[in-house]
């Protein structure tokens, strides 16, 4: 058997200081295989069926190093690879959108150039089969790489490598349109009442359905795919700045859903076994993570899913305190209900607050009303590395997002109190996004004025309120800042007769 690396290691990548680094492959059954890095020398011995595996020690930030394999005979060798910080960006399409394809995407591929940025693209397959023949390989950012690299995580990269100066490595592992539950195992989605649903959701779909018909069901989908994108890109040569209004009135929506079948990319745990399988156990800082839009369909299970789905890959990563930041949700009026992003926002605030190690960048003031896809992600990318540099290199920025704390009702005014304010909160011009209801329940757009960590908040119509709630809604207004200039966490009605101070 001839001597491999996973199909992760390559020339030019990186591997995280400071923390071991497993390295793995395959070799002759029985056969030693050493390992030889920055001065470092570590051995393993092949298995019965040839599989081996071998840790290398922390090691402080360098390079350009080469790092050898040899055994029997055979030798191995990867140039180029540097120590430093490595993030695995996961998600769906919002975390997938290409930096070419994102707001001055053009100026900002143009200018990309850095040596100290490196990425890899998990390929995009269903079956472990196909990923053990998939290629892909670290990449140097420049214009010739970037196109399709993720914005979100590009400029996230930028920023983390400004701040620390070191070379900062992507590790890109993402699929447009998929649940939380297509990154979890199919064991751990049977461990608990919400994965127990979407597993028996997708089974239904798929029924008893032959791999035949699945195939040709794919061959028509991709026909009707291929068709609409054609019809976008007549309709935008014609007019570059149509609005998604437009083109979906002219166009039509995105062909949806995808055909279900038992290679399905969205089949519960088809993903976690092909692609991210493909990539563990590769020594990482942590995770960016953006995902959630798909799961609008089920908003009050998410707080459930999106917690299993971090203890499974921490399990993954034989690591229980593996830093995992969060994309909160942007605005959008979705057609999925009234209250199913402020729900998903929330459960994605909940889960925050709960688990050790987990961090919420508030995206409450960006979004764009007709597209699910919003193609601003600069801030996205920057919000995420404040936050990382806050809560994870533990520098001191002003990384995290005021949220609520205590609140009571005093003259007919809410009195709200919020921690984090970063140096005292203010207010956006126009609709703050605040929101009081009387006893008969509803709610009426209020006034606010904010003073160092404390908010007030009044309505004519409501003079005696009973319940307060912020940018509570899919596509709205959320006007309230810490002074560090993050956007507040969006809260869900909060019952003032109550108080909490």
């Amino acid at each position: 058997m001839k001597l491999t690396a996973g199909a992760v290691f390559s020339d030019n990548m990186v591997l995280q200081r400071e923390k071991p680094v497993p390295v793995w492959g395959k070799a002759a059954p029985g056969e030693t295989v050493c390992c030889a890095l920055s001065g470092f020398r570590e051995e393993a011995r092949a298995d019965s069926d040839g599989r081996w595996r071998l840790t290398l020690p922390p090691m402080a930030a360098g390079g350009p190093y080469t790092m050898t394999l040899e055994s029997g005979g055979e030798a191995l060798g990867f140039s180029g690879v540097y120590l430093g910080e490595v993030w695995l960006a996961g998600g769906q399409s919002n975390m997938e959108l290409a930096l070419a394809a994102s707001a001055g995407g053009d100026a900002a591929l143009a200018n990309c150039a850095n040596g100290l940025l490196h990425f890899y693209a998990t390929p995009k397959v269903t079956t472990p089969e196909a990923a053990e023949a998939a290629q892909s390989g670290w990449r140097i950012v420049s214009p010739d790489t970037a196109a399709n690299l993720s914005a979100v995580a590009y400029y996230a990269a930028v920023r983390l490598a400004r701040e620390l100066q070191v070379h900062v490595g992507i590790l890109e592992c993402f699929w447009g349109g998929t649940y939380a539950h297509c990154w979890m195992s199919r064991s751990v989605l049977s461990r608990f009442p919400a994965g127990q649903r979407r597993l028996r959701w997708y089974d239904q779909q798929m029924g008893d359905k032959s791999d035949q018909v699945f195939r040709e069901e794919c061959l028509a989908y991709e026909a009707q795919v291929d068709s609409w994108n054609r019809r976008i890109a007549a309709r935008r040569a014609a007019q570059p700045d149509v609005t998604w209004k437009v083109l979906n009135a002219e166009c039509g929506l995105y062909p949806w859903p995808p055909p279900a079948g038992p290679t399905g990319f969205q089949r519960p745990g088809n993903l976690y076994d092909s692609m991210l399988t493909r990539i563990r156990p590769y020594a990482i800082r942590g995770v960016w993570y953006y995902q959630g839009e798909q799961n609008a369909l089920w908003p009050e299970d998410y707080e459930a899913e999106l917690g299993e789905l971090i203890r499974c890959w921490r399990d993954t990563w034989q690591d229980p305190a593996l830093p995992f930041l969060v994309a909160q949700l942007p605005m959008f009026a979705a057609d999925t209900g009234a209250e199913s992003w402020p729900l998903l926002r929330a459960a994605q605030a909940a889960v925050a607050r709960r688990e050790p190690g987990v961090a919420l960048a508030v995206l409450a003031d960006l979004g764009e009303e007709d597209n699910i896809h919003p193609t601003d992600k600069e801030p996205v990318g920057t919000r995420l590395a404040l936050l990382a540099l806050d809560t994870v290199y533990r520098l001191p920025v002003n990384g995290r997002s005021p949220y609520l704390t205590g609140w009571r009702v005093e003259k007919g005014a809410a009195r709200l109190t919020f921690a984090r304010d970063g140096g005292g909160l203010y207010l956006a011009p126009g609709d703050s996004g605040f929101a009081l209801a009387g006893a008969d329940g509803k709610y009426y757009p209020a006034q606010a004025r904010a003073e160092g960590c404390r908010v007030t908040v009044t309505c004519p119509q409501v003079p005696s309120p009973v319940s307060v709630r912020y940018a509570w809604h899919n596509f709205g207004p959320a006007g309230l800042y810490g002074g560090g200039g993050l956007p507040a966490e969006p809260f869900a009605p909060i019952d003032l007769l109550h108080p909490k101070t």
